[in-house]
Formats: structure tokens, C-alpha cells, sequence
């Protein structure tokens, strides 16, 4: 009688660990199949509130930010710091070095670049894997054929050549992207964010509209 007792309870936790393993394998599928650059897309398309910086070196910045109907892209590098202001339904190039400004009436072709940029991406199939960036392993996800987040000039790049590759945090923040081109590659360090301070949509009092 009690041998079959032991038996019985030995059958039993088989069968607990038998579940255990099976409910772990379908999350783990579950999570390969996740994909994460959707869920950041849904979230900026929906909020419609967002800093997006992207770092390629001290040198080398530029943010896309959004808020409501109002949308700016600011690019810095070593030698000049341009930014496209969409509002009201005009566009204004801020050119900082001179301290002046253009306007372009009736135009609002950059409104939504980054979502616009992101939804091209999501739509193609992708891979995922795990890379150390910096000494800390992330997982990724790659899609091949974009050049939105090259900093370099790709008017001769054959984009079906290009990889993309966005890189999460265990949290799955989005927090790097890297542009795979041959034997190059462009690293970019993201930093997003749901508040946007109102300042970045304003053009200095003192510049000079031309």
C-alpha cells in the first residue's frame, strides 16, 4: 500500500512537471513570435506624444518629436544644426547657424516621418536574435530592405542589401538600432520618451525669417 501511495505521488509531480514545461514552451514561443517594434509603433501612433533621440556620437544627434499637431526634427553634427518645423500647417527650416528661418506655406509632407518610417519597417518579415552591444547582450529584431535610420547617404545603396537590426531591453524599450550594410555598419543609441517640452516647437525670437 505504500509503495502504490509513492507511486501515485510520483506520478503526480511527473505530471506537474510535465505542465510546467508545457505552459513555459508556450510562452516561449509566444514571446518569439512577439514583435516588439509593433508594440512601439502602436504606442507612438496612438499617443501621438513622443521625443525620439537618436545618438550616433557626441557629433552626431538628431530628435523627431511630436505633440498633437506639431511635429519637429532636429539634426545636429559637428559642423551645422538644422531643424524642420511642422505646425500649423506651414513648414519652417530653422537653420541655427545663421540664425534665420524659411517657411514654406501649405506643407506638412514630414508630419508623421517617424511613424510613417516605422510602419514601412513592422510590415516586413524579421528575424530576432541576441547581440552585446557595449559589453550588455540585448535581444533584437532584424528586417532587411530599410534605409530610415541610415545616417549616411544612401542614394546608391541597394536597399535590399540593408538589415536593420532594433535592440530591447529586458523591459522591451527600444534603446539601439544599427543600419547593416556590407561590411558597415551605423549604431544609434535611442532615447524615447512621452513628454515633450513645448520649447522645442518654437523658433527664437531673434532669428530672422528670410
Amino acid at each position: 500500500m505504500k509503495k502504490k501511495k509513492i507511486l501515485i505521488l510520483v506520478i503526480a509531480i511527473l505530471v506537474v512537471i510535465g505542465i510546467i514545461i508545457a505552459i513555459t514552451k508556450i510562452i516561449g514561443d509566444k514571446k518569439n513570435k512577439e514583435q516588439l517594434l509593433s508594440k512601439i509603433y502602436n504606442n507612438l501612433n496612438t499617443n501621438q506624444t513622443y521625443l525620439f533621440e537618436m545618438e550616433q556620437n557626441e557629433d552626431n544627434k538628431t530628435i523627431m518629436a511630436k505633440k498633437d499637431n506639431k511635429t519637429v526634427i532636429d539634426q545636429k553634427t559637428k559642423d551645422n544644426h538644422t531643424t524642420t518645423l511642422v505646425k500649423d500647417n506651414n513648414t519652417y527650416l530653422v537653420l541655427h547657424d545663421r540664425q534665420e528661418y524659411y517657411v514654406y506655406e501649405q506643407n506638412n509632407v514630414e508630419q508623421s516621418i517617424l511613424t510613417d518610417g516605422l510602419k514601412e519597417v513592422i510590415d516586413k518579415p524579421f528575424t530576432k536574435g541576441s547581440e552585446k552591444i557595449i559589453g550588455k547582450k540585448y535581444d533584437y529584431e532584424e528586417y532587411n530592405g530599410s534605409t530610415i535610420f541610415m545616417i549616411s547617404n544612401s542614394l546608391n545603396i541597394d536597399d535590399s542589401q540593408v538589415k536593420t537590426r532594433f535592440y530591447f531591453d529586458k523591459d522591451d524599450n527600444l534603446v539601439y538600432i544599427k543600419t547593416i550594410y556590407g561590411e558597415n555598419n551605423e549604431l544609434l543609441k535611442i532615447n524615447l520618451k512621452q513628454e515633450v517640452d513645448d520649447s522645442l516647437f518654437e523658433i527664437p525670437e531673434n532669428y530672422a525669417e528670410n
